[in-house]
């Protein structure tokens, strides 16, 4: 599977095509697993690092400020068990993802089945560990409690997050488009809509669920 990851970055539409030919099922359900297990093992390690309150409390308003502390302290309080957390969400995101994808692809007239679909979606989110060197580091940055490298890698982080997400995405345009036979528009549009739908549906549970967090422990 390495060989495969090497290719997949080096060349990823040939290296997808080969795959989706030649590699059992098995494997993609197994990169799926690693591409959420090992980040979550390197969120394990960083949580031994001391607690950071957040930075520049004191130029927000007196509320904001409230809650973004008790979300601070709640966070590190939960820090070994929000990684386990992060797994299950993670890999029910993807599973549903893959499994509009294949819904809407069919009623586009696709041909390809569920299963082999899945092996491709389980190696293009397997590339999201190419972000895992800079989470080890962040990782040791909050060992270490060094603040400076840690906000400096987290920035980082993130900006890889976004650039990996939207590569991401275009390679399950691509893998829809080969495995169920599809024009590159319907391809698009049987992606592109289940992505964004499970993303703002998970953007929003997050945002919910922050918000009664903090008004329950101010009230």
């Amino acid at each position: 599977m390495f060989s495969d990851l090497v290719s997949l970055i080096r060349r990823p539409l040939g290296a997808l095509t080969a795959i989706d030919r030649e590699r059992p099922a098995s494997y993609g359900v197994i990169g799926l697993v690693l591409s959420v297990v090992m980040p979550a093992a390197t969120a394990e390690l960083a949580a031994f690092g001391p607690f950071r309150p957040p930075a520049d409390l004191g130029s927000l308003p007196t509320l904001t400020a409230q809650g973004a502390d008790i979300y601070a302290r709640w966070s590190y309080a939960h820090r070994f068990l929000l990684p386990l957390y992060g797994i299950a969400i993670s890999l029910a995101l993807w599973l549903l993802a893959a499994a509009f994808i294949h819904a809407i692809a069919h009623a586009l007239r696709g041909k390809g089945d569920f299963v082999g679909f899945l092996k491709l979606a389980g190696y293009i989110a397997l590339l999201g560990l190419v972000a895992l060197p800079i989470q080890l580091l962040d990782a040791l940055a909050r060992l270490m409690g060094n603040a400076g490298l840690e906000d400096r890698t987290g920035q980082l982080a993130g900006l890889l997050a976004v650039g990996i997400f939207v590569w991401q995405n275009f390679l399950l345009v691509y893998a829809a488009r080969q495995h169920y036979g599809l024009s590159t528009e319907r391809a698009v549009a049987a992606v592109i809509g289940p992505i964004g739908g499970v993303a703002v549906l998970g953007l929003a549970l997050v945002i919910i669920t922050a918000v009664l967090f903090v008004l329950s422990q101010t009230s």
